[in-house]
């Protein structure tokens, strides 16, 4: 009775008194490699070159406690060396999992804690060095791990009269625990070289309070939906429903880990139709319900030269984000991605190897996607609203000052845009363009025309990667019938907040081949900047003004006038306008 309330809270207590691992608790795993000796400490038992572990169940893992005893009779290596696994999503860790473990021994001779993350391994806490260098290793190992992610590492050898803490570090990758387990790696010799015993675990387990979310969403001909998640669900109270008349699936199929389910429907998915996912009532085995219940899919189509564009770019990342590119479909399809590059052009007019788009990436029309080295920093840097698109991908760093960036397909045979991005078209207010990002104004407009570009809004902390840009204009806007030049608005506030901070100018002709000429004078009529000069018009498009002098610095506040007049060399038609422009700040 004196024992219980020290083991009260135990997850796990083990010291195989009873001479097994079958029972109490129950071990599974590569039992045949395993046997209790008479020591009654757990002990390899292999006589090939092998890897081997056992798990049991343990939910530990806030406010928790893990200890073991760990003896190799061999000078530990990279091919013989053991380990406690603390935290793991699975017991067939064959092909990775999800989890913390110590490693005892390898190279360097050290004890040190990993996280694992399916088969990446990152060391989070290094060891002492030479801690495992001796031809015999006895040593007792702690972790402990408070609720906030902070963990400790302790380990004491038999020549230590108490435990040496070897660090600390706080890291919450990974969030929930199913089981506990001990794992060696052994050459042909060494089989019979390693043992474990008096483990004690204690803790909470996890309270799950995060919404579960999308892992994949995929649309497979002619009638077939599959859905990934990224934990385990609830599927008893679910309910699907397509839009496009396709209703409700016919059948469904859940995974046996429950990450997945498979919808099939009696109605065949048909080209050029988008259809549109409801989901409702799905949660995980929390109880969290599902964040996003709506998501659409199509069946891929062909891409066009034209189809997709470079939208957005932010090519010095500010202090606590990254770098990021945008893409735009302006297409009516939806569109693969997968495998295309996004590069930058060399001296001698090649192609560097560039940011490979990730396998099964497609963009809906008219829809958005940024790519960066982590979407979740972005994502909450930038404050982005959850329709906001962003993909994390493997990146090579963007030339701050200047580059030619390229989109193009795998093979690099096929340029769908190309951007000479110069830092000089932020706006006269930006002084330092360190973690503001330049956006296309509309779509529609040329790639390389820097009044095509603005700098992103204050408002939206200088980005808007993966949803529409802060500076948006819109092309359609309707003149009156009698009018062949208007600016829109006709009082503008260009101080970069994303109201108002741009002066649209607009023309029609009523023929082709006009030319034009356009200025912004004060009353008194000093130029004060070139919009253009001898300009080749199309029927209808264009000008933009953001406030700046032909010196690049900003006006001051008042009334401006715009000169614009056009003429037809072939017809000597000419048209002249003078229209007011009001520039103020709030």
């Amino acid at each position: 009775m004196i024992l219980v309330p020290i083991f009260c809270c135990a997850q796990v207590n083990e010291s195989f008194s009873d001479g097994n691992f079958i029972n109490n608790p129950i071990w599974t795993g590569d039992v045949s490699n395993f046997t209790v000796n008479s020591n009654q400490q757990l002990q390899s038992n292999v006589s090939i070159a092998d890897t081997s572990s056992l798990f049991t169940a343990s939910e530990s893992i806030d406010n928790a406690t893990w200890e073991c005893w760990v003896k190799m009779t061999i000078n530990p290596s990279s091919t013989n060396n053991a380990s406690v696994i603390i935290v793991s999503d699975r017991t067939d860790i064959s092909k990775g999992f999800n989890g913390y473990f110590v490693q005892v021994g390898g190279s360097p001779d050290e004890v040190s804690l990993f996280l694992q993350q399916g088969t990446k391994k990152t060391r989070i806490i290094s060891g002492i060095d030479n801690r495992t260098s001796t031809d015999s290793v006895k040593i007792q190992i702690k972790v402990t791990r408070n609720a906030q992610g902070w963990f400790e590492l302790l380990t004491k050898l038999s020549t230590d009269n108490d435990f040496v803490s070897v660090g600390t570090v706080q890291n919450l990758a990974v969030k929930s625990s199913s089981y506990f387990g001990l794992r060696f790696i052994n050459t042909k010799t060494s089989g019979y070289k390693y043992y474990f015993d008096d483990i004690v675990v204690t803790g909470d387990k996890t309270i799950d309070k995060e919404a579960p979310k999308w892992t994949s969403f995929v649309l497979e001909q002619p009638n077939t939906l599959k859905l990934g998640f990224s934990e385990a669900m609830d599927f008893s109270k679910a309910a699907f429903g397509v839009s496009n008349a396709v209703g409700n699936p016919s059948s469904q199929v859940v995974s046996v880990d429950k990450l997945s389910v498979t919808l099939s429907f009696n109605t065949d998915f048909e080209k050029g139709k988008i259809y549109c996912l409801e989901v409702s009532g799905l949660t995980d085995l929390s109880g969290n319900a599902l964040a996003e219940t709506s998501r659409c899919i199509g069946i891929v189509e062909p891409k066009d030269a034209d189809n997709l564009i470079i939208n957005e770019i932010m090519v010095e990342n500010p202090v606590g984000s990254l770098e990021y590119i945008e893409i735009f479909n302006r297409s009516e399809k939806l569109l693969d991605l997968s495998g295309m590059i996004l590069a930058t052009r060399k001296t001698d007019g090649s192609l560097n190897t560039g940011i490979k788009i990730p396998a099964s990436t497609t963009l809906l029309p008219k829809s958005y996607l940024a790519l960066c080295e982590n979407a979740d920093s972005v994502r909450n840097y930038h404050r982005c609203p959850a329709e906001a698109n962003i993909l994390s991908t493997e990146w090579s760093p963007l030339n701050n000052e200047k580059a030619s960036l390229v989109l193009t397909n795998a093979t690099k045979d096929t340029i769908y845009d190309e951007l000479s991005y110069n830092v000089s078209w932020h706006h006269a207010l930006v002084k330092n363009p360190k973690g503001v990002a330049l956006e296309r104004i509309n779509p529609d407009l040329p790639t390389q025309d820097p009044a095509s570009w603005h700098s992103a809004a204050s408002e939206v902390n200088y980005g808007t990667p993966g949803y529409k840009n802060s500076q948006y204009r819109s092309l359609d806007e309707v003149s009156a019938a009698d009018k062949f030049v208007w600016a829109d608005p006709e009082a503008f506030t260009p101080d970069n907040d994303g109201v108002n901070d741009i002066c649209m100018i607009h023309y029609k002709t009523d023929t082709n081949g006009f030319v034009a000429n356009a200025l912004i004078l004060t009353p008194n009529g000093e130029k004060v900047f070139h919009l253009v000069s001898n300009q080749l018009l199309s029927t209808e498009g264009m000008l933009s003004w953001d406030g700046r002098t032909d010196k690049g610095k900003n006006v001051n506040a008042g009334i401006y006038v715009l000169y614009f007049e056009m003429f037809n060399p072939q017809t000597g038609a000419r048209k002249q306008s003078k229209l007011p422009i009001v520039v103020s700040f709030r």
